[in-house]
């Protein structure tokens, strides 16, 4: 039989995730890795959910970062002139139907400013106007807390204004991160405040607009008249008649505590059908997580360098990863930082190997990926593509391509953790990304639930 999973058990799934990891209630950490090629081409693989993709993911896993922070996000629109923008609909879900994406009914502005659309202008016929004016309170000059229409006749309602420190953590080229003013009274940060305004001000239950699915025929613009039925108050709406038809609805009054309603269209006319559009109990900007539609969450890293020997540089890497719970070396649960945890070996030499090199054991004949070397330590990885026979103290190693050799005289399996405890949580392949000891990445994953 036909169903759905609703986007709020999408909420509530990631919602434990982020709680998780805003409470540290369990350790999750970024980690990236792979330095070898896809295939002759490099062209990048889709993964697949399966545990092959997951076993190979930690076998190329070089480096992990614990998470820095992590917030809800949205789908990133950018408010640009001359684009259609539809109201905010409680019956869109705000996911892609069969890879369509539903046209955007909020946006971010210039000034990192996040507005919802409540109705889009109208030409006479009924048919949608392009947005041509920014909304942007101050520039307008029109109360924050309060719905606004601007001259091209949509209307908009300010949910929140980006913090610096949001902005710099948090925004991506593709996502935006949404909040929810949790403080019961203003905390005298000037753009906190405006979201705990517009919280404090919202209202419940409002019809925002009318959709008209059907204008019917035979009406008159001096006897049409909008009936709003419902256990709400104060909703109250007047129709625009073209040709006999009804060709939109205006709403003169949001109204506020409706959870259902149902409308009439009264006059001599027949068949126009309407339905209206109701908020939650909470109301637009009570929280502009649930106002976006959004059930996905954005966790970043910044590594910086060689994040104090963690991390490798003058190499590359390809794959980007989030891993809950590892165990350290003696099976403990790691809670560090960060680490390098790939297999190492100690050459009696100082290493003469290449990063991004093949090495073969001249005795075991066993092969492996050089990540990194440091001194006299290799560090290296094994998958696939190489096999996994183990090399072994003693034997003369040698490296494919521009030949040159060393004696293995320790080796080191497990570092830093357990590459193969914890749960791998979100596997992405990318194009080969090069690292250098100058360099700060920025690594957002994000996860839709």
């Amino acid at each position: 039989m036909p169903a759905i999973v609703r986007k709020t058990m999408g909420k509530n799934l990631s919602g434990d995730i982020l709680t998780d990891i805003l409470n540290s209630s369990n350790e999750y950490y970024i980690g990236i890795g792979k330095c070898d090629t896809y295939n002759d081409t490099d062209t990048v693989v889709t993964p697949i959910d399966s545990s092959r993709e997951e076993r190979e993911f930690r076998n190329n896993l070089q480096s992990i970062k614990k998470v820095e922070g992590a917030t809800y996000v949205a789908k990133r629109v950018n408010w640009s002139s001359g684009t259609i923008y539809a109201g905010w609909d409680d019956s869109e879900s705000g996911k892609s139907v069969n890879g369509t994406e539903p046209t955007p009914w909020y946006i971010m502005n210039d000034a990192k400013e996040v507005y919802v659309c409540i109705d889009h202008g109208k030409n006479t016929d009924g048919t949608p106007k392009t947005s041509i004016v920014e909304p942007n309170y101050g520039s307008l000059e029109v109360p924050y807390t309060d719905v606004f229409t601007t001259s091209d006749g949509y209307s908009w309602k300010f949910l929140y204004s980006i913090t610096p420190e949001r902005i710099y953590q948090f925004l991506s080229g593709n996502h935006i991160p949404t909040q929810e003013a949790e403080s019961s009274l203003a905390g005298g940060d000037a753009i906190e405040d405006l979201q705990f305004n517009v919280k404090a001000g919202a209202v419940g239950g409002q019809i925002t607009r009318m959709v008209v699915s059907a204008g019917g025929s035979g009406y008159a613009d001096d006897t049409t008249t909008v009936t709003i039925v419902g256990d709400g108050t104060g909703a109250e709406a007047t129709a625009s008649v073209v040709a006999g038809v009804v060709t939109q609805i205006q709403m003169t009054n949001y109204g506020q505590n409706y959870t259902y309603a149902s409308v009439s269209i009264g006059g001599v006319g027949t068949d126009c059908v309407v339905r209206p559009v109701v908020t939650s109990s909470y109301g637009l900007g009570y929280n502009p997580t649930d106002d976006l539609k959004s059930s996905s969450i954005l966790m970043n890293i910044k590594p910086d360098g060689t994040e104090n020997g963690s991390f490798i540089v003058e190499n590359t890497f390809r794959q980007i990863g989030v891993l809950k719970n590892p165990n350290d070396t003696q099976d403990v649960l790691y809670t560090a930082v960060s680490n390098k945890v790939l297999p190492s070996m100690t050459l009696q030499i100082t290493s003469p190997f290449e990063n991004g090199r093949t090495i073969v054991g001249s005795i075991t004949g066993a092969q492996a990926i050089v990540n990194d070397n440091d001194g006299t330590t290799v560090f290296y990885n094994q998958n696939e593509s190489t096999g996994f026979k183990q090399f072994q103290v003693g034997e003369v190693v040698v490296q494919s391509g521009v030949p040159t050799s060393a004696e293995i005289s320790s080796i080191s399996l497990k570092n830093g953790i357990d590459r193969f405890s914890g749960d791998v949580l979100y596997i992405e392949n990318r194009t080969k990304i090069r690292r250098d000891a100058e360099q700060q990445e920025d690594i957002k994953v994000v996860i839709t639930v």
